[in-house]
Formats: C-alpha cells, structure tokens, sequence
C-alpha cells in the first residue's frame, strides 16, 4: 500500500461514515438496538478517537491502557460525554485531517519501521499499519448501516 493511495481509501471511509451519519435522523442518533450496543453517534465517536490512536502508535507512541476491556470502558465513557451530531463531526474532522496532515509528510522511507501495537500484542510495520484507520472506521460505517435496518431505514448509504 502506498501512501497515496492509504490516504485515498482512508478519505473514502471517513466520507460514507459523515454520509451516513447525515442520512440518521435526529431521533435515531442516540438510539441503539441493545442496551449494551453503541448508538450511531457513539459509532462516529468512537471511530474518531480510534483514528487518534492508531495515528499516535503509528507515531511512535505506544497505547497505555493494558486491556481490551479497560479501553473499551474508557471508550465507552468518552462516547458517553458527546451527545450532539456537531460535537461529533468536530472531533472525526479534527482527527482525521491530523491524519491526512501526518500522510502528505510521511515519507516512504520510515514505512519499513516498526511501530507499537496495543495490548502487548508487539510491533508491525508502519506500512502495514497504513490501513488500520480506514479499515476501522469502514467497520464502523457498516455497523451504522446494520443499526439504520433495525430501525427500519433500509436505504443504501
């Protein structure tokens, strides 16, 4: 994977995610099939936060909370706090443009480092790694599609 083209898919997905978010309506957005399920605003929320830190490991910086359940808690708690569309679109600008900043200055000399990986789980590539927003953040434009069904939106977004 090229930088340029990472970038590329890495825009697709934050752009069907904002598109998908646009098509919920205002009575859905703190809604969610399960009590236990996020709403389709803590899906943004939580997708743009993630992009922060896998931007930041890709940086060098590795993830400090030790398990996948103490970050899912703090996930939650954060995607908790932010209950307004705009409060959310805010935070996925502001995380993915730091992003897309970060790739017009990589270069492709630093894609064969190694950089830290969560939970103990040891290093990858940075060129392997390119791909972990995108593909993150299209997981979760899939889950706001499948919580639009089970309201009854069967439109495609």
């Amino acid at each position: 994977m090229t930088i340029p083209e990472a970038k590329q898919v890495f825009e697709m997905s934050v752009d069907r995610l904002r598109r998908i978010l646009a098509s919920t309506p205002d009575d859905r957005l703190l809604w969610s099939p399960a009590p236990s399920a996020r709403t389709p605003l803590a899906q943004v929320v939580h997708a743009a936060n993630s992009i922060g830190h896998i931007h930041a490991a890709m940086m060098g910086k590795r993830y400090e909370t030790p398990t996948m359940e103490e970050a899912d808690a703090e996930f939650l708690a954060l995607e908790s706090t932010i209950t307004r569309r705009e409060d959310a679109l805010a935070m996925l600008d502001e995380k993915s443009e730091a992003y897309v900043r970060w790739l017009d200055e990589l270069p492709a000399e630093r894609l064969s480092d190694s950089v830290p990986l969560p939970f103990d789980l040891g290093e990858a590539p940075l060129e392997f790694m390119l791909m972990f927003p995108a593909w993150h953040t299209n997981d979760h434009a899939a889950q706001m599609d499948y919580i639009q069904t089970c309201y009854g939106d069967r439109s495609w977004n």
